[in-house]
């Protein structure tokens, strides 16, 4: 049985991949503390820090975490500090150190050397000094322990995560919908005819050049090749629709969205990139560049987003 239900049966909240949660569980003479931290990581990534006495849960514990989060580097950190009768002591064996002290003090007889050995020296000879561990009951209560310290830590690393989430939600919605505003006076741009173009152009030629020079046919066939490469009206709807969908992703509730952001915002960057090769008037140079900035600013946000 998993440590905690999946968050995806019960529908999904964009999640931030950074995070932390933290939890502790008082019994009967020890405490058990658990660490919960998230960051980003193109994929799922879980370490592992468990004491000895609850290794046999490593299994379960990434099964849980498995089930509850789909990316980030997560690193869970337990620990247990025990105290009075019920912790783990250390007891010594007197025949083992018997033997060592009258070894030590026939050394120290054959070589004329002046001491023994201390009390320290001794505890620190194998066979000595042992740890003994828990008992079973102690086990049982401190794995039952572990498991809810562990469920509360890594609830409350994903309320971290859902909060940090839910404040980028409005910041990708005033995103787009400042790129859309963008895209207006951009298009308006477009709004002249190829004839428009091709009469403009000429004119520009016409005054480099000797009309009589000029092939009337071919030079109509350039400017309107001229005209059409300058014409950014394809790119600007596909802009928009990479828009729309984008927003239709933030409001989706099927699941993690961090990938499909980050592949929808290359494609805006690329038909921008095409824009701004495209256009010649200075003004839509710089909304172009604008558009540009807001997203850069959207792709480290994405690049945070489970």
């Amino acid at each position: 049985m998993m440590l905690y239900e999946s968050p995806h049966l019960r529908g999904y909240l964009m999640e931030s991949m950074t995070g932390f949660g933290r939890a502790e569980t008082a019994g009967d003479g020890f405490t058990v503390t658990v660490e919960a931290k998230s960051l980003n990581h193109r994929s799922l990534s879980v370490s592992l820090k468990l004491p000895e006495v609850i290794s046999a849960l490593e299994p379960e514990v990434r099964k849980t975490v498995g089930g509850m989060f789909d990316r980030g580097r997560i690193r869970l950190d337990a620990s247990v500090e025990l105290s009075g009768d019920s912790g783990s002591r250390v007891s010594v064996n007197m025949e083992t150190a018997s033997l060592y002290i009258a070894a030590a003090e026939l050394l120290s007889k054959d070589n004329e050397c002046v001491g023994g050995i201390s009390a320290g020296e001794l505890l620190n000879l194998p066979g000595v000094a042992a740890r003994t561990e828990p008992s079973m009951l102690d086990r049982k209560e401190l794995t039952a322990a572990f498991r809810g310290a562990i469920s509360r830590a890594l609830a409350e690393l994903r309320e971290n995560r859902r909060r940090e989430g839910a404040a980028l939600e409005p910041l990708f919605r005033e995103g787009f919908s400042n790129i859309r505003e963008l895209t207006t006076p951009v298009l308006a741009q477009q709004k002249e005819t190829v004839a428009e173009r091709y009469e403009r152009l000429k004119i520009r030629i016409s005054d480099l050049l000797d009309d009589s020079r000029l092939d009337e046919d071919r030079m109509m066939q350039e400017l309107a090749l001229l005209a059409d490469r300058s014409d950014v009206t394809e790119e600007v709807q596909r802009l928009l629709c990479h828009l729309d969908y984008a927003v239709e992703i933030v409001d989706s509730d099927d699941g993690p969205v961090g990938r499909k952001l980050e592949f929808l915002i290359q494609e805006m960057h690329r038909e921008m990139n095409t824009m701004g090769a495209k256009v010649d008037d200075p003004e839509q140079s710089l909304k172009v560049i604008e558009m540009k900035n807001i997203l850069s600013s959207l792709k480290e946000q994405a690049a945070n987003i489970e």
